[in-house]
C-alpha cells in the first residue's frame, strides 16, 4: 500500500520537491564537520590543550635567558682565574711574580678578555650559535697576541720568555677546544625546534593520525555507511585526506606559534625571519607526511612499524647518502627548504641550491602516496573479522 502524499499548503504550494545530491564539496564539509568539532568536547579539551604546551614548555625550561647565559658562562675562561693559572706555572718554572706583576697581569687578561667578549665573539652575544669556527680560533689568537704585547712591559726578560711558551700552549688547547657547530645559548631551541619537533615527533604525528583514517573506519564497522553512491572509495578517501590535513595544519600552526613565543621571551634572534620559512616548510611537509600516512595504512595494520622501517631505511639512510639517490629523503628537500634560514645554514650547514626541485618533490611525493593509497582502497578487498583483529 502506496503512502499518501503530503499535504498541500499554502507554506509550501509552489515549491519543487528538496533533491538531496551528494557532491563533492558537500561531503568534504560534512567530513570536515565531523573531524574539527569532536576535538573541542569537554571530555577531550584538557588533553588537547595539555598536549600543545608541553614541548613549549619544556622549551622554556631549557633554553637559558641571556642574563642567565651570561653568568654562567664566559667564553675565555675567567679572567682572574686565568692569570693565576699562569702566575702558578711560571712559579714552578722558577720564574715567579711579585705581588705587583701578578696584579698587573690580572687587569690586563680581564681587559683583553673584556675587550674580546665586547666584539661579539662570545656566547654572551645572541648570535653566539651562529659563530663559525675559524673566526673563533681567530679570535682566541688575536686575544692572546694582545696579552702577550701587553705582558712584554710588565715582565722580565726570563719570565716573558717562559710565558710565550705557555701562551702558544694555551691558545692552542683553547683553539682545539673548539668544536662545528656552536650552538652556544641557541642550542636547546633549536635542538628541540628542528631536530626533535620537525624532523622526530611532526612526521610521526603525521602518520599516526593519517594512517588511521581508514582502518579507524574498517575496525569500527562503520565504513559501509560512508561507502555509498556517488561517493567511491577514491573520493573518500581524498576527502578524509583533506580534512584531517586541513585540521592538523591548524592545530600545528598554534604550536609552532607558541614554540616561537617562546624562542622571542628567550631571546633568540632573528625568529621573524625564521617564521614564514619555517611555517611554509611546515605546511609542504605536513602535506607530504600525511600522504605517506594515509598510504602506509592501506599497505599494513601496523602501519607505525612500517613508517619507522621507512624512516630509518629512506630518510636516516638513502637521505644521507652523498649522491643523486638521496633526493628520494623527504628530509633532505626539507633541510633545503629551510637552509635558506642564515642561523639554521650556519648550525646545520645544509645544502640551500635547489629550492623548485625541493618543493616540486614534496608535492609530487604527496601526490604519488595518495594516488597509491586511493588505488589500494579502490580495488582491495577488505575483511570485516581480520580487520577487527587489530
Amino acid at each position: 500500500m502506496n503512502a499518501p502524499a503530503p499535504p498541500v499548503t499554502p507554506a509550501t504550494e509552489g515549491r519543487k520537491p528538496l533533491l538531496l545530491r551528494p557532491t563533492f564539496f558537500g561531503a568534504l564539509r560534512g567530513i570536515w564537520l565531523f573531524t574539527w568539532k569532536p576535538q573541542w568536547t569537554l571530555r577531550r579539551l584538557p588533553l588537547s590543550v595539555l598536549l600543545l604546551i608541553a614541548l613549549p614548555i619544556l622549551v622554556y625550561l631549557t633554553t637559558p635567558s641571556p642574563q642567565r647565559w651570561e653568568r654562567g658562562q664566559t667564553w675565555l675562561g675567567n679572567p682572574r682565574a686565568v692569570a693565576e693559572t699562569f702566575a702558578s706555572r711560571m712559579a714552578r718554572f722558577n720564574v715567579p711574580l711579585e705581588d705587583e706583576q701578578a696584579s698587573r697581569m690580572v687587569t690586563i687578561f680581564q681587559e683583553e678578555f673584556g675587550r674580546a667578549e665586547r666584539g661579539g665573539l662570545t656566547p654572551r652575544t645572541p648570535e653566539a650559535g651562529q659563530t663559525s669556527v675559524a673566526r673563533q680560533k681567530e679570535t682566541i689568537g688575536a686575544t692572546y697576541q694582545q696579552i702577550q704585547t701587553r705582558a712584554r712591559d710588565v715582565l722580565n726578560e726570563a719570565q716573558f720568555g717562559r710565558f710565550q711558551t705557555l701562551v702558544k700552549l694555551e691558545v692552542q688547547r683553547r683553539q682545539n677546544l673548539v668544536r662545528e657547530p656552536l650552538w652556544g645559548r641557541t642550542g636547546p631551541f633549536y635542538h628541540w625546534l628542528i631536530d626533535l619537533y620537525f624532523f622526530v615527533i611532526l612526521p610521526l604525528q603525521c602518520v599516526r593520525v593519517s594512517g588511521g583514517l581508514i582502518r579507524d573506519e574498517l575496525q569500527a564497522d562503520t565504513l559501509g555507511f560512508l561507502v555509498t553512491r556517488p561517493l567511491s572509495r577514491g573520493r573518500l578517501l581524498v576527502l578524509k585526506y583533506l580534512t584531517q590535513t586541513a585540521w592538523f595544519q591548524a592545530v600545528l600552526l598554534v604550536e609552532t606559534l607558541l614554540l616561537f613565543a617562546v624562542g622571542q621571551l628567550r631571546q633568540i634572534p632573528a625568529l621573524g625571519t625564521l617564521l614564514p620559512l619555517f611555517l611554509a616548510a611546515q605546511f609542504l611537509a605536513v602535506l607530504a607526511w600525511s600522504a605517506l600516512g594515509v598510504f602506509l595504512g592501506q599497505v599494513s595494520k601496523k602501519y607505525m612499524a612500517v613508517a619507522l622501517v621507512y624512516g630509518l631505511i629512506v630518510e636516516f639512510g638513502i637521505g644521507r647518502i652523498p649522491t643523486n639517490i638521496n633526493t628520494l629523503s623527504l628530509m633532505r628537500h626539507l633541510k633545503t627548504l629551510l637552509s635558506h634560514n642564515d642561523a639554521l645554514q650556519s648550525i646545520y650547514d645544509w645544502t640551500a641550491t635547489g629550492v623548485p626541485l625541493a618543493v616540486g618533490a614534496l608535492c609530487l611525493a604527496t601526490g604519488l602516496f595518495l594516488i597509491m593509497a586511493a588505488l589500494l582502497f579502490t580495488y582491495r578487498e577488505y575483511h570485516h573479522t581480520a580487520e577487527m583483529q587489530k
